[in-house]
């Protein structure tokens, strides 16, 4: 065949490009459409009449996995003349191989890791439908541009039968065979050993034994990789394992060796992108959103996954800084109450006043409730008292004596309300209380994220089946610091089916609470693990276990528990997105705490009251239509002494 020679009648002969024992390779233009195509042509010689069944087998099977992004595709298979048996037509890679890559130097960690990606994907497809490459090596791996990595040359591939699943011929090249494959009885774990050994040399620069091939072969057997400390630390493992001269210690399947791949790739993704997210906490950088973008595309992760481990990232960022920010608190505050254990030893009581309110300021941060907390301590500053020890009845009355006569009215109107009432009435005047103005209610577990309420419920093991739930998520809690998200979801979906089995067990109990705890809590696990038909499902179950349970609170007149459990099934019920269970769930909650408040005011619990009036004009915010119970709430807190 001449180069620009027209052959078939369509395909202009551009360029030749490799030949083998059984064929050679051209580069082509298609002249009906001016695409270009790379032209396999099969000797004869290589196949005699008795091996042209076998061919069209291998044509058969390998139509199978052709359309796959990490196999070189072929257009389509004409028949040969002359010389040739058949012209394979095939997609033409504008690149280069491996093999002409390596030649460049050693590559990095990111592109070795994405090249064995794609190896192990091809591999995948091909092993699933019973085809082993048999001759992986680097002139058979070629490269698109953008480096991906395409399986090329299934010209000696074995196709494996229902009833077959070893190989015994030795074909291959032999340098970079797996050990077994001298020996006959291989399966599909020889193109993973190969695979190992071009990431090897990828990733070095260098083959991993010396030698002609009988020395290589002898080390192939013994295991003897040699230095292995020439790879970074990351792929040390892998590589060890991928290499081992025993097969079962070996990956077992492409699948495998894809996951511990893609493990690595995510680590290094994570621990680049985590030094991004450190050193640009302090300097505000504006450009972090562009360069992670740009790790992201180095590591050709899925948009959905790169989110994921940042999110994870960022939260464990925030933790670190309240750690640290909690620790540095605690050891002020410390510090503060053991200057104040000494004002004590020295009878310095303005010394203690004075480090405990230093130390109570550091914990608080409203506004409102710092100049309260000042005000209070400047009282006490004021008072010129001298506060004894251990105060007999008889040093407490000469204090009381030493109290300015308003002051000391208060204190006798007091005292006579704690005695038993007359039976005669009396015309003193009880002292009215004021309350402290709550801010808004927040419910907290509508602004928590699942991950923050799983380790919340976590902290306080009350029940035995807590102890395994606990047990799982520890786990969970360790792969997220190793930034392994894949197994992370594998564990949450766990945690979710364990808490689902719970809550049926808890059913035929008749533990209402119990039940829709487990629920809620499979709920969450189930939405971190991006399980969102099971998450809304087991909402759904918990919303309806809470609403049974806050009616059982209510026949019990436990009117808060009562609201309580209506505002869980709430937001259950808002989850599975069922806008009229939550309404009427919202509407019984104010009904619930109207009924509580209504108590405590008549009780002349004030404070208690207030609170659960701001509670309910909280609920009444989430509702579309508020109930009477609001209005009549907002009504009855105005009524109520509010401290200025």
């Amino acid at each position: 065949m001449q180069i620009d020679q027209l052959i078939l009648g369509k395909y202009r002969l551009l360029e030749f490009l490799n030949s083998g024992g059984f064929s050679s390779v051209f580069r082509a233009r298609e002249e009906m459409t001016n695409r270009i195509v790379a032209i396999k042509a099969l000797a004869k010689t290589a196949y005699p009449a008795s091996r042209m069944k076998f061919l069209l087998t291998e044509f058969q099977a390998m139509s199978k996995i052709w359309r796959h992004p990490n196999i070189v595709s072929i257009h389509t298979v004409e028949p040969g003349k002359d010389d040739y048996v058949a012209w394979i037509v095939m997609e033409y890679v504008e690149g280069k191989s491996l093999h002409d890559l390596m030649q460049e130097g050693a590559l990095s960690l990111t592109d070795t890791l994405n090249i064995g990606l794609d190896i192990c994907r091809g591999l995948k497809i091909a092993h699933a439908h019973k085809i082993m490459h048999r001759d992986i090596k680097p002139q058979n791996i070629l490269l698109t541009t953008e480096k991906e990595a395409k399986v090329a040359d299934f010209s000696i591939a074995r196709i494996f039968g229902e009833t077959t699943e070893f190989a015994e011929t030795m074909a291959g090249t032999r340098r970079y065979m797996a050990p077994e494959q001298h020996y006959g009885a291989y399966d599909y774990r020889a193109d993973l050993y190969s695979t190992a050994l071009i990431l090897y040399q990828a990733v070095t620069g260098r083959f991993p034994f010396s030698g002609e091939n009988r020395d290589i072969d002898k080390k192939k057997a013994a295991g003897e990789i040699e230095e292995i400390h020439r790879c970074p630390e990351v792929l040390r493992n892998f590589l060890q394992k991928a290499l081992h001269r025993q097969l079962p210690e070996r990956h077992q399947s492409a699948d495998e060796m894809y996951e511990e791949l893609d493990r690595i790739r995510q680590d290094e993704y994570v621990k680049q992108a985590s030094q991004l997210i450190d050193a640009s906490v302090n300097s505000n950088n504006p450009r972090l959103a562009e360069a992670l973008e740009r790790y992201r595309k180095t590591f050709r992760l899925s948009l959905a996954d790169a989110e994921r481990m940042n999110q994870n990232l960022f939260f464990q960022r925030r933790q670190k800084e309240e750690n640290s920010k909690r620790e540095k608190l605690a050891t002020e505050v410390h510090r503060h109450y053991t200057l104040a254990t000494r004002y004590i030893e020295n009878q310095d009581f303005r010394g203690v006043l004075s480090e405990l309110h230093r130390a109570s300021r550091l914990y608080i941060d409203d506004q409102g409730l710092t100049k309260v907390i000042d005000d209070l301590f400047e009282e006490l500053n004021a008072a010129n008292m001298v506060f004894p020890a251990n105060p007999t009845v008889e040093e407490i009355v000469a204090l009381i004596q030493k109290l300015p006569e308003n002051e000391s009215t208060v204190l006798r109107t007091w005292l006579e309300h704690q005695r038993p009432a007359p039976e005669e009435t009396t015309d003193i005047t009880p002292i009215r209380p004021r309350v402290r103005a709550t801010g808004s209610y927040r419910l907290v577990i509508e602004e928590a994220s699942p991950e923050f309420l799983l380790d919340q419920v976590h902290n306080d093991i009350q029940y035995p089946h807590e102890v395994e739930a606990f047990r799982i998520f520890r786990q969970v809690q360790i792969y997220e610091q190793q930034g392994r998200t894949r197994q992370c979801h594998v564990l949450y979906k766990k945690l979710g089916r364990f808490y689902q089995k719970q809550a049926n067990n808890f059913v035929k109990k008749d533990d209402l609470e119990l039940v829709a705890n487990c629920y809620t809590r499979a709920r969450f696990a189930y939405t971190v693990a991006e399980k969102q038909r099971l998450a809304r499902k087991n909402a759904k179950k918990g919303g309806i276990y809470y609403t049974r349970l806050a009616r059982q609170f209510e026949l019990q007149r436990s009117w808060e528990e009562a609201g309580k459990s209506y505002i869980l099934a709430a937001y259950n019920h808002g989850y599975a997105n069922l806008p009229s269970l939550v309404e009427e769930c919202h509407r019984m909650a104010t009904v619930c705490y109207f009924n509580a408040a209504e108590s405590a005011h008549l009780n002349s619990e004030l404070q208690t009251a207030y609170d659960f009036y701001t509670l309910i004009l909280a609920v009444g915010e989430k509702m579309s239509t508020p109930t009477k119970m609001v209005s009549e709430a907002q009504k009855l807190m105005s009524e109520i002494p509010v401290e200025s």
